[in-house]
């Protein structure tokens, strides 16, 4: 099979079981989720599918292929790492010293409390703080957020650092709740 030419789907189908061994076994190495190998080796198939179905060609297949095993893998981590993080983890906003060591009934209590007052002054914030904050807590990224808002990462950024600061602000002052943006 020759490089930088249109291939056609039985090409493409005796090109990606000529390297199967290879793939999964980069996959295998790549992903730290073993149930998560099948998962990976088929959205490589897909992407190596989609590539070559919108007519784009590639000059060298095998190491081509490689990439885009090893960047489903990156895709794979950072996934696990965004679920790992979906529910709200304010525990960087509580100061474990505070806590004493071990955590008593009477710890948990109050740090339920404390997450709750963070929860309401979440709620209160300026829609603009609010809704870039929750994207970045449920575990999307700068450019992501800045996508799905359609406002430039910079801005992102900027919103981020003021969801924060409001945050850490509340828990070290006692101060009231920020207000809510006026309709």
């Amino acid at each position: 099979m020759q490089d930088k030419t249109e291939i056609n789907d039985d090409e493409i189908l005796k090109l990606i079981k000529e390297h199967k061994p290879l793939l999964r076994n980069i996959i295998a190495l790549n992903v730290h989720n073993p149930v998560n190998v099948d998962d990976v080796y088929q959205e490589t198939l897909l992407a190596i599918l989609e590539h070559f179905r919108k007519g784009r060609p590639v000059e060298h297949l095998k190491a081509w292929m490689v990439k885009i095993a090893k960047n489903q893998c990156i895709a794979s981590h950072r996934r696990e790492q965004r679920e790992a993080n979906r529910d709200i983890d304010l525990a960087s906003f509580i100061n474990p010293a505070a806590f004493g060591g071990g955590v008593s009934i009477a710890d948990e209590q109050h740090q339920e409390v404390v997450v709750q007052e963070i929860l309401d002054v979440i709620a209160r914030m300026k829609p603009i703080y609010r809704n870039v904050g929750k994207l970045h807590i449920q575990g999307y990224n700068t450019p992501e957020i800045s996508e799905l808002l359609g406002i430039p990462e910079g801005t992102v950024t900027s919103r981020l650092r003021t969801f924060r600061r409001l945050i850490r602000e509340y828990l070290e002052t006692d101060a009231p709740p920020p207000e809510q943006e006026k309709t």
